[in-house]
Order: structure tokens, then sequence, then C-alpha cells
């Protein structure tokens, strides 16, 4: 099935979801647009003319020129009422009087009336979930929210902690990091429902200088406090261990006996734990006005080992074009990773230059965990295969850790 399909599949499926019977969804001759268009379904507007410029204008930071200039044309059609001229592909939604609706509950939970526009995502994602943006009919300024929906165990659980990690998250004057605040959490028809303050992503963007980075990384790792343990006596070492003896799978054979012999070669080593965003990548960041805006904090976990964030950003940013090799790119995680622990070369939590493959393949390790939890494979992710790309790296981790630490 291709993308556009796979698209459009997954978008009828949540539509009638959020919109339930007795609404009615029905793609073809309708009153909600696709844009940017049929081939490339990115965002179901809602049918109001404003909210829906103002949907396109938040839908996120474009990067390339011609993705701005056809963004720009797309607004201006839509503000001249030519968008059905343009975004030819439409959605149907017809509410009778009374009908509860995603689009009642957020007015009543946000005591104001809201419409929705709603992402349209691939599948091949355990984690991915129903993301919406809250719009006031007939105003083209910025969304009242963005709003995400847990519909299964694992997206709901997921929805559940980043309300939890926001919620606790310090929020100290001057801090370089800028994230979204709760505005609700409750449940909807047995489904979880976050609303969260939007983050301004649709002003033009200031450059994400090293510094930048550097500074949010060690604010994030700092967000709970830090200390120095031995792994073997950490709570983290045993959190992970008792995480991945309930995986099943010959993966996860591969992945404990990896652990193992990390267990058995570092256990005494004293490192440094922390925080984590868990999923920090350029694209749930963006800089604006000398701060970092971090968004999707789902992932967010404390006492873990310093300079994970770091890690993710670097090898998440390389696996996420389709030609590379990930099996090389775990591998250069490990590698590579003294370079990309730079952020933590000095102050309290700092991680030593002998230790950084360590702490490397206590990362990869952890992305395996977590892809065989969610069962990212089973769902047809293309890099859910851990065992030809992650755990090969943690052995090749092991044999240059040896060398190092003699």
């Amino acid at each position: 099935m291709s993308d556009t399909a796979d698209r459009l599949a997954a978008l009828s499926e949540t539509a009638r979801l959020l919109w339930p019977e007795p609404a009615r969804v029905a793609f073809g001759s309708g009153d909600r647009l696709l844009a940017p268009g049929a081939r490339r379904p990115r965002i179901l507007l809602p049918a109001d003319r404003a909210a829906s410029v103002a949907a396109l204008r938040a839908y996120g930071r474009v990067e390339s020129r011609a993705a701005r200039l056809v963004t720009a044309g797309l607004t201006w059609s839509l503000r001249c009422g030519l968008g059905r001229a343009v975004l030819r592909q439409s959605v149907r939604v017809d509410v009778p009087d009374g009908a509860e609706t995603v689009e009642t509950y957020l007015s009543a939970a946000l005591g104001r009336p809201v419409c929705a526009a709603l992402y349209a995502r691939p599948a091949g994602r355990a984690n991915d979930k129903p993301v919406l943006q809250a719009l006031s009919p007939g105003s083209s300024g910025p969304p009242v929210a963005f709003v995400k929906v847990g519909v299964n165990e694992l997206t709901g659980r997921l929805v559940r902690a980043e309300a939890a990690a926001l919620a606790r998250l310090p929020r100290a004057a001057g801090a370089v990091v800028r994230a979204p605040e709760v505005l609700h959490f409750g449940s909807w028809r047995g489904l979880d429902v976050l609303a969260l303050t939007p983050l301004p992503t649709w002003e033009p963007g200031r450059p994400v200088t090293p510094d930048l980075l550097a500074a949010a990384l060690r604010e994030i790792a700092a967000a709970a406090g830090t200390r120095r343990l031995r792994l073997a006596a950490s709570p983290y070492w045993a959190a992970l261990r008792d995480r991945v003896a309930a995986l099943p799978g010959e993966a996860a054979d591969r992945l404990r006996a990896a652990l193992a012999e990390i267990g058995e070669r570092h256990g005494d080593a004293e490192i440094a734990f922390g925080s984590w965003h868990g999923d920090f990548t350029p694209w749930n960041t963006g800089g604006s006005d000398g701060g970092l805006l971090v968004w999707d904090w789902e992932r967010f976990a404390g006492d873990v080992p310093v300079g994970f964030d770091a890690l993710h950003h670097v090898l998440q940013r390389a696996v996420s074009d389709p030609a590379a090799d990930p099996a090389r790119a775990a591998a250069g995680c490990v590698r590579d990773a003294s370079a990309a622990l730079a952020p933590f070369a000095a102050g309290p939590a700092h991680v030593r230059p002998a230790d950084a493959g360590l702490v490397a393949r206590l990362y990869l390790a952890e992305l395996a965990a977590r892809y065989l939890a969610d069962r990212q494979a089973e769902a047809g992710a293309r890099l859910g295969d851990v065992g030809a790309w992650l755990i090969p790296a943690l052995a090749e981790g092991a044999h240059e850790a040896k060398e190092t630490h003699g």
C-alpha cells in the first residue's frame, strides 16, 4: 500500500473514532479539505474557513523555500475562498444535533467553542496517535491547544505519561527549555485526551546553535537533580534488566546476553544519572528567541545515564534518512560517543571519555528494549527489527569498550 493510501486509511479510521455515530464521516465531496493535497495528505482542515487558515499556518515549521511557497499559496487560496478549487480531496462530516464528538468534548473541556484539524499520519509506528489542533471558529489566530488522543494501551500510556511529565517539569525563570503546559487532561469515550498550550512553531525559527543545544541538554539532564552511582548498584540498571527479562523472542534473548556482558565488564563503573526527554530529536525541537522549544515529552524519565538525549539526537537524525544504513549509524553511535557527549564534558554530571562508549551502549540497549516492548516490528516500523541494527552495535561496542577500559 502506498504512503498516500496508508495515510487516507488511517485518517478514515481515526476520523470515525473521533466523530463517532450517529455522526457520519465520508470521503468525497465534503466541507473539510485535505492539505496540501490528495497525493500528500498531511492535515484534515476544519470546515470553518478562518480556522482552516489558522490550522495551515500552525501545521509546523516549513524549512524549504519550495514548501514555504506552497504553504503560502494554499493559505492565500483558503483566505480567498478558493480552497475547494485547489484542494480537491475533501471529507464530509455530518454531526446531528446533540451528538458527542471530539469537538464537543474539547469545547466543554477548554471552556470555549473549538473546531478541530486532524493530522494525517502514515501507518507503521506502534506509538502513533491522533494529534489535533483545537481552533477558534471564525479566527485565523493561533490554535487554542494542541491535542493528543490515546486510542489503545500503548498510546494511552504515552499520553498519560506526557501529562504527568509536564506537570512535574521544573519551569525556572530564564530557563533555556520551553515546554508546553497542560490545559486539560481527561477521558472521553474510554480515550485519554491531553490538551496542551501551543508552542509557536509557526513563527520564524531561530538558529539552534551548538551552544543552545548543549545548554538545553544539560538543563533537561538536571531537571530532577543528578547523582553518580555504580552501574550495578543503580535503580536504572535493575529496572532495565527487569524490563528486558519480561520481553519475549529471540531478539530479547540476544539483548539479555548483551546486557549480561555489559554488567560483567562494567558493573563497577561509576557514571552520572539524571533525566532525559526520551525523544530529543531535531523534529521535536526548534529555536525561539534565545530558547529552545521542546515538545513530545511522553518518554520523559529520571535516573537514567546522563547523555542519553544527546546520543538520541545524533542517532535519530542519522537514521531519519531512508537511504541511511541503520546498523552503521548505530555502530557510529558507540564509536563517536565522546563527540556526542561533549555537552557533558564538565560539571557534576560530566561523562568521562572512558565511559562514553558504555553510556552509548546503555542507550542502544534502552532503545532496543523500547522498540521490543512497543512491538514496533509487528507494527511494520521501518526500524522495528532491533536485531538487525541495534543489538549488533551493542556487541561491537562491548569489544571497543573492553579495549578502552583495559
